[in-house]
């Protein structure tokens, strides 16, 4: 692990800072996918004691970024092709009952906001993408009439979230100008009260990504599913 070029953290939410410097170590790699949590050698690069170090890392546990062994301490969470295959199945289940919620009480108006909302979503970097694509998808799901529904496409966007933090990628920009290009599509046809092309897009969406998976794991096979890893 290189953290040589860390700055020294100081107080206000120093957790906060240290949850956020956490998370960039892992988008950049330094912390890879089942990689444990050295807490000594992090608090001592970031001129800190452990206790934010510690706190930092119950909380990236409770977003199910890390996990905690008993005596053996903070490890980046490790997903396998499998787990990941069942999310996407999971994903045209619920997305089936999100497009149904969204056609039948979703206002014009308020399609048309959430269109323009997709500006706000934040390409400076990928952990600014991701954070800001998971608080624009929440602000979707505060639309859904449906509040159980609501939770549930919440949990799953979240997983995604924790996802895409996780698995390495050398393609960032391309992963991006997809996400971005699927929302628009999506929310284009849902304006347009098309929503058998909606459905078709997230239909497209899920192929894509699972035809994806191969690359980001090896001796992972081609899928032949007609549905199809690492999205934001």
């Amino acid at each position: 692990m290189n953290l040589a070029s860390t700055t020294p953290l100081h107080s206000p939410s120093l957790t906060q800072t240290v949850r956020g410097q956490l998370m960039r170590l892992i988008a950049q790699g330094t912390l890879r996918p089942g990689a444990r949590l050295n807490e000594v050698h992090l608090a001592e690069r970031f001129g800190i004691s452990r206790g934010p170090v510690r706190e930092a890392a119950r909380e990236l546990e409770g977003a199910g970024v890390l996990v905690s062994r008993p005596r053996q301490g903070f490890y980046v969470v490790n997903f396998t092709p499998a787990e990941i295959r069942d999310i996407y199945e999971t994903k045209n289940w619920l997305e089936a009952a999100f497009i149904a919620d969204l056609a039948a009480h979703l206002p014009m108006a308020a399609r048309q906001a959430i269109l323009a909302d997709i500006g706000s979503i934040d390409t400076t970097d990928r952990e600014a993408f991701g954070e800001t694509l998971l608080q624009f998808r929440r602000r979707v799901c505060d639309q859904l009439r449906n509040r159980f529904l609501a939770e549930l496409m919440t949990a799953l966007h979240r997983k995604f979230y924790v996802i895409s933090a996780v698995v390495p990628v050398t393609d960032n920009a391309v992963r991006e100008q997809w996400i971005l290009a699927v929302l628009r599509r999506f929310w284009t046809a849902m304006i347009a009260g098309d929503v058998d092309a909606a459905r078709a897009v997230m239909a497209e969406d899920t192929a894509h990504w699972l035809a994806d998976l191969p690359q980001r794991f090896t001796g992972v096979p081609p899928s032949s599913a007609p549905l199809s890893v690492v999205r934001g």
